[in-house]
């Protein structure tokens, strides 16, 4: 019986007694943290449109988050404890954090998902919602949620901001299109070229992350037997959250869409002390936030950002967990309306650790960044942004107060970055669907139509077939073995032309 994660009893009276109505059951699993569900709701909110109901399986803290939202039926659950300690540990472990967390996650997931997809009676519970289809977030973590569809019979789409030309098998050559997690640009060197084709090499040979500890029989009794793999190719959909107009140019097949900027949405106006601190500003208004789960810094990286921050001619709105320090130019909450006040016109510049959302918040938005990278796939955000001229990065590890404040002022005084990042910002809004919208047209498309007429024969291929080994293989035993007569030939003829040369002299 799994101990973390269960459904309450009066939830489950509310799944077992559903109304009988025309309309589908969309049934969302993501691992509980606000980065992966935010964007998956704003999914759900546009489908609620088409008249679908949306089922999201949350812990207490993204309940009390979410309970607000009027198109999403909550599924109670208790937390993940081990995520929780897994990042609660590695907040003062910035140095080795990506290392770090890479290593602990590949560690519990298969654990977490044995846990969960082993219990029979959640499982049940969650079949009783009668959903038509899985929305999953598509990360390494969560592949493994994929046997969860299989286990309800249900088909599912795949969502979430990475990539992995393994999984849905877009043309991709990795001397041009770079890896996330080696934070290359499109502008490769010949180093970063070699080294990204090998970690493509890596991605399509080695078995995919965030398997589960056992077969997908194991899980799956009463369904015929497949390997994780070709579970994983089954996907009806891929909603990927990149946009050309803060990644790069990339390829994608009939049944991939690049979605970039789900959770983006207009400012609403600000409360409280805020909307105070914010009017009172007479030169504008730095944001500055880490995200929700780098609450707390180590005190050296911390000294350092109050010691500049308090000498800026700016006001600063921090997110961050409350401490003695103050200053009459900064305002610090644990928590802050971040894209309202990215949206708000005194904004003029948002410190951010990266992230994919918060980063489509600024473009959205039309607000140069300062990008202070933390782990994971953030340097590699970093790197995109700054090559857009939409902002300025700095080393967590290595920077200077003197260094944050020269970076700031240039970031608000050349306004080549601003006007930058608008245009893009004019861009994105001119386009007739935003994301939100255009991703779930496309999954109320595949719930009324399927998606298999979408697939290409390479993403249900075997590995061989997709890189043309079977192909390639015997042209070129054919042409070695033409090289090799060709040779063999002219050494008979060289040798038969050197004897008569001998007999002659």
């Amino acid at each position: 019986m799994m101990k973390n994660l269960f459904i309450s009893i009066p939830a489950l009276y509310t799944v077992l007694f559903l109304p009988i109505v025309n309309s589908k059951n969309i049934l969302y699993l993501s691992w509980p943290f606000y980065s992966h569900v935010h964007p998956m709701i704003s999914i759900a909110n546009e489908l609620s449109k088409y008249g679908h109901n949306n089922y999201f399986i949350l812990n207490t803290k993204l309940t009390k988050t979410f309970q607000n939202e009027q198109n999403i039926n909550i599924l109670p659950m208790d937390e993940i404890t081990e995520f929780s300690k897994t990042f609660s540990e590695a907040q003062q472990k910035i140095v080795s954090k990506r290392i770090y967390v890479i290593r602990r996650v590949l560690t519990l997931i298969p654990l977490i998902c044995d846990r969960i997809l082993k219990d029979e009676k959640w499982i049940e519970s969650l079949r009783a919602v009668n959903a038509s289809l899985a929305v999953i977030n598509g990360l390494f973590p969560t592949n493994c949620l994929t046997i969860i569809a299989r286990q309800l019979s249900i088909p599912f789409v795949l969502t979430g901001s990475e990539i992995f030309p393994s999984l849905h098998r877009s043309p991709w050559l990795p001397s041009v299109f770079p890896n996330s997690f080696i934070g290359s640009s499109s502008k490769m060197t010949y180093s970063e070229k070699i080294i990204n084709t090998l970690v493509a090499i890596v991605d399509y040979t080695i078995p995919p992350i965030g398997a589960p500890m056992h077969s997908v029989k194991t899980y799956a009794k009463d369904k015929p037997d497949i390997s994780f793999i070709d579970l994983l190719h089954q996907a009806q959909f891929y909603l990927i959250e990149k946009d050309v107009l803060l990644d790069y140019p990339l390829p994608q097949l009939p049944n991939v869409r690049y979605v970039g900027g789900l959770a983006t949405k207009r400012s609403l106006p600000l409360k409280g002390e805020l909307v105070k601190f914010v009017n009172a500003s007479k030169n504008g208004i730095v944001v500055v936030s880490f995200g929700s789960n780098i609450n707390d810094f180590p005190a050296v990286q911390l000294e350092k950002l109050q010691s500049a921050l308090k000498q800026i001619k700016y006001d600063v709105v921090w997110r961050q967990k409350k401490t003695s320090f103050y200053h009459k130019n900064i305002y610090i909450s644990d928590w802050v309306p971040q894209n309202d006040l990215l949206g708000h016109p005194k904004t003029k510049l948002f410190v951010t650790h990266c992230g994919n959302s918060g980063q489509f918040e600024a473009l959205f938005h039309g607000v140069p960044m300062l990008g202070i990278p933390l782990f994971g796939d953030q340097h590699y955000n970093s790197r995109r942004m700054t090559e857009k001229g939409y902002g300025l990065s700095l080393d967590i590890e290595n920077f200077t107060p003197e260094e944050l404040i020269e970076k700031i002022n240039e970031l608000i005084e050349n306004k080549t970055y601003s006007e930058k990042i608008k245009r893009a910002s004019e861009i994105f809004h001119s386009r007739p669907e935003y994301p939100a919208k255009k991703s779930a047209r496309h999954i109320d498309h595949i719930m009324k139509y399927g998606g298999e007429y979408l697939k290409s024969p390479c993403q249900e291929s075997r590995l061989y077939e997709f890189l043309m080994i079977d192909v390639l293989a015997p042209i070129f035993a054919v042409i070695s073995l033409l090289i090799y007569l060709t040779c063999l030939i002219g050494k008979t003829c060289l040798t038969i032309f050197c004897k008569k040369k001998t007999k002659v002299d």
